[in-house]
């Protein structure tokens, strides 16, 4: 009888034990540190957008659940406290309606991005989407934006619809991120000041994927713009995945005069950027190449590119050497009209 008692306690104790963690925040990160090797710049080591973070998941019952997420971005090549900076944060509700969310976080204009083989590599991101663009646009479109109202629709039919707006500062005039001085009055905020809407649809996984996407943004914010023009922005991405291949295109068209110029020269054009990999086993040659077009003629147009290798040593560590190559035509990293710029990097990323 004892041994039976014993059984079932064991029995009871197994299955009640996922039912009491089911709540339980996940916490996760990752670290990529590399060698670097920068024209003019010499070799040193740097980190690439390690990070650490909680997230998780509530469940209030009939199908509704509370959402919540922190990520901090971190530096383990210094101690500086400036070197912790924040990620997506925020809190919210989902449910057969989809998600609801509050916080900071990345744009749908951003969130749609195919496969990125660049992302976060080599020194400062320079084989990421951002500088790749061109000094085009806010951020190239890379947009991780304060003062989030945003919502996920569920899946009609492989289709996703995501919508965001952002207030350009706070009810307190606290936050001034989208201003370039704080603001005589804040009757100005809403969140209208900006918005991003995208559409989805497939997998970025497997299999066809499509998205398209549209940010706005109001004068008013004149950290971002020049104060008397609203930039618009236009992203296309067509991405396949089959097998080992992965490869994918994306456009870009960035409107209107922003707050960012080279030589006195305001930057808008457009931007294309293809990714290839192709994996084959535990080694994935990979390519990317970017070719960006300014509207004021008197700045030549240019293009960039970038090669590598990643080798995974485990399922959740990666070695990588990669090579990026910018022409002396990009009117970002401070080397437009300047000479070519090209940087090696060999990496090593970790997650858990």
């Amino acid at each position: 009888m004892m041994k039976k008692n014993i059984i079932a306690l064991a029995v009871a104790s197994a299955i009640a034990a996922p039912v009491a963690m089911a709540d339980a925040p996940t916490v996760y990160g990752k670290i990529y540190m590399s060698i670097d090797n920068l024209t003019d710049a010499g070799t040193t080591v740097n980190s690439h957008s390690s990070r650490f973070g909680i997230k998780g998941s509530n469940d209030l019952g009939n199908g509704l659940k509370a959402v919540y997420k922190l990520e901090f971005g971190v530096d383990p090549t210094t101690t500086a406290k400036a070197k912790i900076s924040g990620r997506n944060a925020y809190v919210g509700l989902a449910g057969g309606f989809g998600t609801v969310l509050m916080g900071r976080h990345d744009t749908p204009f951003k969130m749609i991005q195919g496969t990125d083989l660049f992302n976060d590599a080599t020194k400062e991101g320079y084989g990421d989407n951002k500088p790749m663009a061109g000094g085009l646009g806010i951020s190239g479109g890379e947009v991780r934006a304060d003062n989030v109202l945003a919502y996920v629709s569920p899946s009609f039919n492989g289709v996703k619809f995501i919508a965001a707006g952002m207030s350009a500062g706070n009810n307190d005039g606290g936050n001034t991120t989208y201003y370039s001085t704080a603001p005589a009055s804040n009757k100005d905020n809403s969140l209208t000041n900006a918005y991003s809407i995208a559409a989805m649809y497939g997998s970025k996984k497997k299999g066809l994927y499509l998205a398209a996407a549209y940010n706005s943004f109001d004068k008013k914010m004149t950290k971002v713009t020049n104060g008397s023009d609203s930039p618009t922005e236009t992203r296309l991405v067509a991405q396949y995945t089959v097998a080992g291949l992965m490869a994918n295109a994306m456009y870009q068209n960035f409107d209107k005069e922003i707050n960012n110029t080279v030589n006195g020269k305001n930057l808008n054009g457009s931007n294309i950027q293809i990714n290839v990999g192709y994996k084959m086993g535990a080694l994935m040659p990979k390519l990317k190449y970017s070719m960006f077009d300014y509207k004021d003629k008197t700045l030549k147009d240019g293009n960039a590119f970038g090669v590598g290798v990643n080798y995974s040593l485990a399922k959740s560590t990666t070695a990588m050497l990669d090579y990026v190559s910018y022409d002396k035509n990009l009117a970002n990293k401070g080397v437009a009209g300047g000479k070519s710029t090209s940087l090696i990097s060999l990496g090593i990323v970790t997650k858990f």
